[in-house]
């Protein structure tokens, strides 16, 4: 079965590949590369949980398909039913920063609004469409298709392996300790060895 986990070398293509050819779902997928957040997660995110002076984002409602069509879709609390805060690396704080701006011009930020729209009907975004985009970009980089989930699976499977703290990880990502390591703790190639000093 192929890993839902991308190296850090298909990370860099792919997010290089969206920036160029999907300029308009680049900072949507940086976010998800960056952050982990869950699929309704990212839909349902409003520009009022972007925490700038913190350097967070806070996660507390989701943007949920309503059962019956991919396209309708009905507001919910998080998988827990807790609220949870996600740090803003700069790249990211600076990339949802110049979206802020391209929205305004475009006419379509509203402070209390979703931060990311369909580019034709500026409506919420959607799991097919992102798994069209997503896989354009896979096929673009000769990678193999993985599922949108990959993109929570590769945060937090390279998070772990960069030696965050597995319950700072797990309440970031709004999951038990026990629970992250037994579904997110997969091989990411960036294992370090370690190295002894003989006299």
């Amino acid at each position: 079965m192929q890993s839902d986990v991308l190296s850090t070398a298909d990370i860099q293509s792919v997010l290089s590949d969206l920036k160029r050819k999907e300029e308009w779902f680049y900072p949507l997928f940086l976010l998800w590369m960056s952050t982990g957040m869950r699929n309704a997660e990212v839909r349902g995110l409003t520009w009022d949980c972007i925490h700038w002076v913190e350097g967070e984002i806070l996660i507390y409602k989701t943007l949920k398909r309503d059962g019956y069509s991919s396209r309708n879709h009905i507001w919910g609390t998080t998988k827990t039913g807790k609220q949870r805060v996600v740090p803003l690396t700069s790249l990211l704080a600076t990339t949802l920063k110049e979206h802020q701006q391209q929205m305004q011009q475009l006419g379509l930020y509203d402070p209390y609004g979703l931060v990311f729209l369909t580019p034709s009907t500026h409506s919420n975004v959607y799991d097919h469409l992102l798994a069209r985009v997503w896989c354009r970009s896979l096929k673009r980089c000769y990678l193999q298709p993985r599922r949108l989930y990959a993109q929570r699976h590769t945060f937090l499977s390279h998070a772990l392996a960069m030696g965050n703290s597995p319950a700072d990880l797990a309440a970031a990502a709004g999951h038990s300790t026990k629970m992250l390591l037994e579904t997110y703790a997969k091989p990411t190639g960036r294992l370090l060895m370690p190295s002894w000093a003989v006299a």
